[in-house]
């Protein structure tokens, strides 16, 4: 599982990014909504799920289907380094670093040009 993230932030390369399209492992991988927004801020998207009207896929098999209501966005406050995963819109794949320092953004970087252990940690941990 992953959570969603959608950055208002430019890339620090430049890259044209398909809008909304990160994924990250860093955080709770449930699938949450989360903005990093123009100030740099972490902010997630608190939402829960009611039931809503099940889908019957073949006859006399009916799958429940939920919709999601927003309930609250937080400032995370995060402080410490996540990974996220976008497309380019040339179909290509990119992994940044971000850099939380006490709640802000204080760098974006390609995943590939962080130093060796900084990416090895990042991979060991799982993101």
């Amino acid at each position: 599982m992953f959570d969603y993230i959608t950055c208002e932030l430019p890339m620090p390369d430049g890259r044209e990014l398909v809008k909304d399209s990160f994924q990250t492992k860093s955080l709770y991988c449930t699938s949450d909504d989360f903005t990093i927004t123009a100030q740099g801020r972490l902010i997630h998207h608190v939402c829960r799920y009611d039931p809503d009207e099940d889908t019957e896929i073949l006859p006399g098999i009916r799958i429940p289907q939920y919709r999601r209501v927003p309930v609250e966005d937080i400032d995370m406050d995060y402080h410490g380094d996540i990974e996220i995963h976008g497309a380019t819109r040339d179909d290509g794949y990119f992994r940044y670093a971000v850099r939380f320092t006490h709640g802000t953004v204080e760098w974006i970087r390609p995943f590939d040009e962080l130093p060796l252990p900084h990416r090895t940690w990042l991979v060991e941990k799982g993101w």
